[in-house]
Parts: structure tokens; C-alpha cells; sequence
């Protein structure tokens, strides 16, 4: 089947901007983006009264986490978020994680994001059929010896002072020989560069004893991306998420790595952590927007992320450029090799249609939705 969709605005997967344009889709693929309507037939005609996008991008989400009811307020600090975390994490039934996973997938549709980097950190999502959105899951591992054989790939290590080094060496090393990406929670608070040092840290003085256990093993280093450096961590396969703590060396060296980062700077906010150095790496084309999930944050809006970067950096940093982010860049995290090809779109319906679409998404009266035009035949 071939379809003609058109639109007052169209943004399409390279960030170009095309006012009164159209989209053609042929049998659920996109075949081209246009600034007038193309000859040929027809056998379906769409209408877009407002703006289509390419379909958002939401890189680190716990979905199995959302039926938390979080409240930044309640929590002076990280380490009495993460406590509690702790304590919530034992008391969830099969039901509760199946409910949990039904509610983020209509919260993440709401947001207009079709595509998702979700951590199973129980192993539901990894087994589950999601009706309308792409995931790609992540199984978490926690702890001191991990086996290939119990887990499916791709893994996310949880971080360094969650995971032992010979684990996290050995999540990397089986990663890069499937050709696979692995994610690792890192630089969330400056707590994990004194763990890494063998100094004092809360980790081990509050969190430790909290859960009944030690230390896995003494291996000491100057900073986190030494630490990985030493387990083989560090590579392309990385997606290094949160970064909050890291100095902008350290980022530097990410970067030199060409591994992946994820910034989730509401998360962060909320948590009393800090703020992402994001302005500082705008271009780098492994970089991600997230929202980390409702165990850490109010919704799942990766746009809501988009715009706190934005105010954060007194404007600094143009909407053009942060919109890579939540959809191009953030599928390249993913390893979505396939971006923009599928015909799945995110809209927002507008009457009066007189701001720009990057504009549009500073908005707070928008409202998103999925076009999804794949499955036409």
C-alpha cells in the first residue's frame, strides 16, 4: 500500500524542517520526505493537523519500577532514595511487575516515545510482548559472580559498587564478542569515585550493612575511568549512563572510547545528585536523553527532559540541537541501526499551528502520540 501524510509541520530523522510537507510510506516503510506532494497513486490519504515528528527515543527507563510512588520531597539525599529502593524492590509480586510494565508503556506512548532502553531488573520485561512501543531490554545484573548462561543479553551491570570487577570484566567482554551494548549506571554521585579509590564512602558504611554484605574485593583505582579501563569496560559497546560526577576528562575519555552516555537530568534533580554536564557534549552523536523511570522521577517525557536542559543552560544550547537526543542520537545509543526507516511517527495535534515545531515542544499545552503506519500493506 502506498501512502501520502501530510502535515502542517514535519521534522524529519535528520532534524530537517518542512513547513506544509508530506510524508510517503510504502508497505510500512518511509520512501521519502517532501516539500510538496509527489506524482503517483495513492491508496490512502492522512491528514496531520499540527507537527510530525521522527518517533522519540527514551534510552533508560526501569519499567518494572513504576508502580514506586516517588516523591522527590521525601528523600534528603541519594542514599535515603536508594534505601528505600532497597526495601521496595523485595516486596513486588509477578502482578505487581506485569501491572508495572502495562502502566509504563501507556505512559511512554502518552509521551510520544515509540522506541525504549528499558532495564529488567527482574526479568519480566525481557519475556514481554509489548503491544505498542519497541524496547530494547537491558537484564540487570547485581552481584559478585555472573554466568553467561543464566542471563539473556544485552545486560546492564548496575555499577561499580553493585557489581564486582570481575563481573563487570566479564559483562564486557561477552558483550563486545556478541557484538552487543551493555549499560552500567555510572558517575551518579561523587560517592562512587571515593568507592573506586578504596576511601572512605557511603556505600559501604550505610548501604553495606543495610543489605548484610562486604565489599566484594579490594581493587582500588585513581577514578572511575580507570576502573574501567582495568576491567576492559571501556569500549564502544559502553553506554554509560547518569555521568552526573564525572569530571569533564572523565567524559572526555568516554567520548575518546567512543562508548555511549545517557544523561537523565530530572532524575539527577531529584535525587539531590547534580546536573549532567550536557551542554559541554551537544554533537556527539552516542548521546542520550532519559528519564530513568518513575522509581526517580514524576513521568516519562523525554521532551520534559529535553526542556530542562534547556532552561538549565540559560538557553545556550539551541532546541535544534538538543532534539538529536530524544530521537536520532538516542536510537544510535540503542544500536537501532534501522532508525527512521519504519513508518512510526510521533504527532502533536494542534488546531493553530504558528510556532515552529522546535518551538512546539517548549509548549506545555502539547500532547503527544504515535502514528504508527507499519504494519500497511
Amino acid at each position: 500500500m502506498k501512502t501520502l501524510v501530510k502535515a502542517d509541520w514535519i521534522v524529519t530523522p535528520s532534524g530537517e524542517v518542512i513547513k506544509n510537507g508530506c510524508v510517503v510510506v510504502v508497505n510500512g516503510k518511509v520512501d521519502g520526505y517532501f516539500d510538496r506532494i509527489p506524482q503517483g497513486n495513492f491508496q490512502r490519504e492522512i491528514k496531520v493537523n499540527g507537527y510530525l515528528y521522527p518517533p522519540f527515543v527514551n534510552a533508560h527507563v526501569h519499567m518494572e519500577l513504576s508502580l514506586l510512588s516517588f516523591n522527590p520531597d521525601e528523600f534528603a539525599s541519594f542514599f535515603d532514595w536508594l534505601l528505600w529502593i532497597i526495601g521496595k524492590r523485595s516486596l513486588f509480586t509477578r502482578k505487581d511487575l506485569e501491572l508495572s510494565l502495562k502502566l509504563a508503556e501507556e505512559k511512554l506512548i502518552s509521551a510520544g516515545t515509540y522506541y525504549v532502553g528499558d532495564i529488567s531488573s527482574f526479568g519480566v520485561s525481557s519475556f514481554w510482548e509489548f503491544r505498542k512501543i519497541k524496547a530494547v531490554v537491558f537484564s540487570e545484573f547485581i552481584g559478585k559472580e555472573f554466568s553467561p548462561a543464566d542471563f539473556r543479553f544485552p545486560v546492564s551491570a548496575h555499577s561499580v559498587y553493585s557489581v564486582s570487577f570481575g563481573a563487570l570484566s566479564q559483562i564486557a567482554r561477552e558483550s563486545s564478542k556478541r557484538e552487543l551494548k551493555f549499560q552500567l549506571h555510572l558517575g551518579e554521585t561523587f560517592e562512587e569515585e571515593k568507592f573506586v579509590r578504596c576511601e572512605r564512602n557511603q556505600f559501604e558504611e550505610k548501604i553495606y550493612p543495610f543489605i548484610g554484605r562486604k565489599r566484594y574485593e579490594r581493587v582500588c583505582a585513581n577514578n572511575l575511568i580507570e576502573y574501567l579501563k582495568r576491567a576492559e569496560a571501556l569500549n564502544e559497546n559502553l553506554i554509560a549512563v547518569h555521568c552526573t560526577n564525572l569530571s569533564l576528562a572523565e567524559m572526555e575519555e568516554i567520548v575518546k572510547a567512543k562508548a555511549s552516555i545517557v544523561f537523565c537530568p530530572r532524575s539527577n534533580l531529584h535525587l539531590k545528585v547534580g546536573f549532567p554536564k550536557v551542554e559541554y557534549f551537544i554533537g556527539y552523536e552516542k548521546l542520550a536523553l532519559a528519564t530513568d523511570g518513575l522509581s526517580s522521577n514524576l513521568d516519562l517525557s523525554v521532551v520534559e527532559e529535553l526542556k530542562a536542559v534547556y532552561y538549565k543552560c540559560e538557553e545556550r544550547v539551541k532546541l535544534k540541537d538538543l532534539f538529536p537526543l530524544i530521537t536520532s542520537s538516542a536510537a544510535k545509543v540503542l544500536g537501532i541501526s534501522d532508525y527512521g526507516e519504519e513508518a512510526v511517527f510521533t504527532v502533536s495535534l494542534s488546531e493553530v499551528s504558528d510556532l515552529d515545531p522546535y518551538s512546539k515542544l517548549l509548549d506545555g499545552s502539547a500532547r503527544f502520540q504515535i502514528l504508527d503506519l507499519s504494519e500497511s500493506l
